[in-house]
């Protein structure tokens, strides 16, 4: 897709374990783009999914390298064949309200557009945009969630890629801190709806009417070393994830019953590892 300011968009989707509803969210904005890159973190071969569908580049990976590196992957292929823009998708994303058309409509009349490394949609992870979406049509962020973002590929390039040694978690909240040390904007519209699950294998518990979020035990490592590694990476975030850490840990003890001892076991395991210092220059690629 070529439009106006935007030019050479290639669609870039990571997936892990894909079924029919992974297919489903990809059908929904398939249309809307020239190519899309599937690079697929599974264990086996799921090609047989997109038989028969045009435009897909598929390239599977036959093990778990991390989303970082599936996006660097992604993103380095869509340098090759040309592009100067991708769009990132988790697998389970869905566009349901807006298209991509409309999105790019909207974002392409940003007032500093040639500034931003990196656009973003206001993310809808629990049905209730209204109760937390903000007034304004664009609005400057530290850090975004990175599905249905609009990635500028010279400003990725700029950055060395998406940090491979933090595997999954804060990820994308690393390279948005990296792109504004580099004097590019990371900007969310507002008035663009992304529909988000919050995860594989996530799900949500109430208690007390407050909604928590419930990953896999093995994730709690990587929240909690990450996060301790973006605090000595950049550390006018420190206070943001301090009162981060505190927040995930009360709620492991207080809303979380399933598995809660290996959950806490690995989430204070993660806080011990990330007090060993990042490599500061680590290797994205």
């Amino acid at each position: 897709m070529e439009s106006g300011k935007f030019r050479n968009i290639v669609g870039l989707v990571v997936w892990f374990h894909p079924a029919q509803n992974e297919l489903d969210a990809l059908l929904l904005y398939l249309n809307d783009l020239e190519h899309v890159i599937v690079v697929d973190n599974s264990e086996s071969d799921n090609s047989t999914l997109l038989q028969g569908l045009p435009k897909i580049h598929y390239m599977p990976l036959f093990s778990n390298k991390g989303i970082a590196t599936a996006l660097n992957i992604g993103c380095a292929e869509a340098l090759r064949i040309g592009a100067e823009w991708v769009l990132t998708m988790d697998q389970d994303s869905r566009w349901n309200q807006h298209t991509i058309p409309q999105y790019i409509t909207e974002v392409a009349q940003y007032g500093e557009f040639d500034k931003v490394g990196i656009f973003a949609p206001f993310h809808d992870c629990d049905g209730h945009p209204e109760m937390h979406r903000r007034p304004g049509r664009f609005e400057q962020k530290k850090i975004i969630m990175c599905s249905g973002n609009l990635l500028r590929l010279e400003a990725w390039r700029q950055t060395g890629g998406f940090r491979e040694d933090f595997f999954i978690d804060s990820v994308d909240d690393e390279i948005c801190c990296h792109m504004r040390q580099l004097g590019w904007q990371v900007v969310r519209a507002n008035n663009i709806l992304l529909t988000h699950s919050l995860g594989n294998g996530v799900r949500i518990v109430k208690i007390i009417h407050h909604p928590y979020t419930s990953h896999a035990a093995w994730r709690y490592f990587y929240i909690a070393r990450n996060m301790r590694w973006m605090m000595q990476l950049y550390p006018e975030m420190e206070k943001y994830y301090k009162k981060y850490v505190r927040k995930e840990l009360k709620r492991l003890v207080l809303y979380d019953w399933d598995d809660k001892c290996n959950k806490i076991r690995n989430y204070l395991r993660g806080l011990h590892e990330g007090r060993r210092s990042p490599i500061q220059t680590a290797s994205r690629q």
